[in-house]
C-alpha cells in the first residue's frame, strides 16, 4: 500500500508540474511580425530555446501555446524586441503591446513594454510585479518608514487587477545596494512577509525571500548572517532569478580568492580536468564545506563568468566544466555546464559556421555552404538597421577593390524578401557581392549568437578565422589587404592567419 501511495504522490506531482499553457499576445501597430516564445533554458547563461512561433494577424494578434514544466521564466520577441514573463502549467495568458514609435535597435535586444489583461491577482506574474514595484519603491524612495505610503503603493496595484511591463524584470540596482539600514530592511522585510502571508505558493515565497535577502547585500552586510538566514539548509532554486543573483553576490569573489591564495593548486587541479578536484578548493569556503550541490554549483558559475579574465585558462576551466556536463551527480548541473561550454564555444574561431535557411532575391533556396570555398567574407546585416548602411556600404567598396579576390556574401535579417530586396536596391550595386536573405532571421541570430548589427565574419572555407572580424571603419580593409596577398602566394587556406 506504501508503495501504491507512493506512486501515486510521484504521478500527481508529475502532473501538477508539467503541462499545457497559451499566450495570447495583441501587436497593434506592428504590422505582421513574427512573435516567438522562447524558454530561458536555464537562469545562469540565459540561453534560450524556441517554444512556439507564430505570425500576427491582420488584427495584429496571434495565440502560441505549448508545453512547460514548474514556474518557467520565458523570453517573448516581437521582431527584434523582446519582454520577459513567467509561464506556468495551465497558464492562460493575454498581453498587449504596441509599437513605442522609437527607431529600433541596432543590437537586437530593445525592449518590449508588454501588459497583462484580464490578469489573476495570483497569478505569478502578477505577484512578482507587485513585489517587484514594492522592493523598487523601497529602494528609491525609503518608504520602510512610512508602513501607510508603502503598503498603499502595492494595495492599489493589486486592486487594479493588472501588471506592469515585464514582470520578471529586476534594476540592478536591488544587489549592490550599499546604505540601506539593517533596522529598515528588518522592518520592510516583516511587513512584506504579512502583507503576502495569504498567498499560498512556494515558488513565490522562495522569490519572496531571495527578494528579501538582496536587500542586505552590502558592505554592511554580515555575510554569514546571510548565508545563515537565506542560504544554509535551503534548496537550491535553480528556477529561482533572484536566487541566481543572491548566490552570485554572495561568492562572486570566490574563483579570485583561490587564484590569489592558491594558484598554484589552482593550475594543477584545472590541468587535470577533475571537477572533484576543482569542487574541493571551492570547499575552502566555509560556507561551501557542507554542501557538495551549492559548491559544484558555484564553481561552475564561477569559471564561466571569470573566463573572459583567465583566472583559470581557457583549456582547463572548459575541461572542468565538460567533466560536470558529463559525470556530475546533479542533474541540473549537467545540464548547465553543456550550455556554458556551448556559450563558450560557439562561432568560436575553428569552428564551423552554423547551418541556416537562405534565399536569393528571387526567392530560391541557396545552400550557404557551396558558396564557402577559400578565403571568405560574411556580413549581416538589415535594412531597419540605419547606423549599418555605411559600413554595408563601405564592404561593397572593398569587394569592388579586390575585385573578387576575397568573395563578399551579405546576409540580411530583415523580416521579408520583399524588405531585402528593398534595403538592397539603397546600397550600391555590385557583381562582386553575393546577396541572401535569411529565411529564419530570428533562428541566425540565436544560432549565431548576434547581439549587433551590422556584424562581418571572415572565414576560412566552412572554418570560421575570425569572430568577429573588425568592421570596415576599423581595419577589415587592411586585412582584405593581407589575404589577397597570401592568396596571392598560393596560400587559399589560412588567408586570415595572424
Amino acid at each position: 500500500m506504501r508503495s501504491l501511495l507512493l506512486a501515486i504522490a510521484i504521478l500527481t506531482s508529475t502532473l501538477l508540474s508539467a503541462g499545457s499553457f497559451s499566450l495570447q499576445v495583441t501587436a497593434i501597430g506592428m504590422g505582421s511580425d513574427v512573435v516567438s516564445l522562447y524558454r530561458y533554458k536555464d537562469l545562469f547563461t540565459l540561453r534560450t530555446e524556441l517554444v512556439a512561433r507564430g505570425m500576427l494577424d491582420t488584427a495584429g494578434t496571434v495565440t502560441l501555446t505549448g508545453e512547460v514544466e514548474g514556474t518557467s521564466r520565458m523570453q517573448l520577441r516581437v521582431g527584434e524586441r523582446s519582454a520577459d514573463l513567467y509561464v506556468r502549467p495551465g497558464s492562460m495568458l493575454m498581453v498587449n503591446t504596441h509599437d513605442p514609435g522609437t527607431a529600433r535597435s541596432i543590437n537586437g535586444t530593445a525592449h518590449l513594454g508588454i501588459e497583462f489583461t484580464g490578469i489573476d491577482p495570483m497569478d505569478i506574474n502578477a505577484l512578482t510585479t507587485d513585489l517587484n514595484e514594492r522592493v523598487d519603491a523601497f529602494i528609491a524612495e525609503d518608504l520602510a518608514t512610512d508602513e501607510a505610503a508603502g503598503m498603499q503603493v502595492l494595495e492599489v496595484q493589486r486592486k487594479s487587477g493588472t501588471a506592469k511591463p515585464d514582470s520578471s524584470s529586476r534594476p540592478p540596482t536591488l544587489f549592490v545596494t550599499p546604505v540601506l539600514s539593517k533596522v529598515r530592511v528588518d522592518s520592510f522585510a516583516v511587513k512584506l512577509r504579512r502583507f503576502y502571508r495569504e498567498v499560498d505558493d512556494p515558488w513565490f515565497t522562495s522569490y519572496l525571500e531571495n527578494s528579501i535577502a538582496g536587500l542586505y547585500v552590502g558592505p554592511r552586510t554580515h555575510d554569514r548572517d546571510l548565508y545563515e538566514t537565506f542560504i544554509r539548509s535551503k534548496p537550491v532554486s535553480y528556477d529561482d532569478p533572484e536566487y541566481v543573483r543572491l548566490i552570485r553576490s554572495l561568492f562572486g569573489e570566490s574563483l579570485e580568492r583561490i587564484h590569489r591564495d592558491k594558484s598554484d593548486s589552482l593550475v594543477k587541479v584545472a590541468s587535470s580536468g577533475n571537477a572533484s578536484r576543482m569542487r574541493k578548493l571551492f570547499q575552502g569556503n566555509d560556507f561551501l564545506i557542507e554542501d557538495d550541490r551549492l559548491a559544484e554549483l558555484v564553481m561552475i558559475d564561477q569559471l564561466y563568468l571569470h573566463h573572459p579574465e583567465q583566472l583559470v585558462a581557457s583549456e582547463g576551466a572548459e575541461a572542468i566544466i565538460a567533466d560536470v556536463a558529463a559525470g556530475s551527480s546533479f542533474p541540473e548541473h549537467r545540464s548547465i555546464a553543456a550550455n556554458i561550454l556551448h556559450e563558450l564555444t560557439a562561432m568560436r574561431v575553428g569552428s564551423t559556421l552554423p547551418n541556416m535557411r537562405l534565399e536569393n532575391e528571387r526567392g530560391q533556396e541557396k545552400d550557404l555552404h557551396e558558396l564557402l570555398s577559400g578565403a571568405v567574407c560574411l556580413a549581416f546585416t538589415a535594412g531597419w538597421c540605419s547606423y549599418c548602411e555605411a559600413e554595408i556600404t563601405s564592404l561593397i567598396a572593398l569587394a569592388e577593390e579586390y575585385k573578387g579576390a576575397i568573395p563578399v556574401i551579405i546576409i540580411s535579417l530583415d523580416g521579408t524578401l520583399e524588405g531585402s530586396n528593398a534595403y538592397r536596391k539603397r546600397l550600391p550595386a555590385s557583381t562582386k557581392v553575393t546577396w541572401m536573405h535569411a529565411v529564419a532571421e530570428q533562428q541566425v541570430r540565436d544560432d549565431l549568437r548576434l547581439r549587433s548589427l551590422p556584424a562581418f565574419f571572415l572565414l576560412n572555407g566552412e572554418k570560421l578565422a575570425r569572430s568577429p572580424a573588425p568592421l570596415p571603419s576599423r581595419g577589415l580593409a587592411e586585412l582584405f589587404f593581407k589575404a589577397r596577398a597570401e592568396a596571392e602566394k598560393g596560400q587559399r587556406l589560412k588567408v586570415w592567419d595572424d
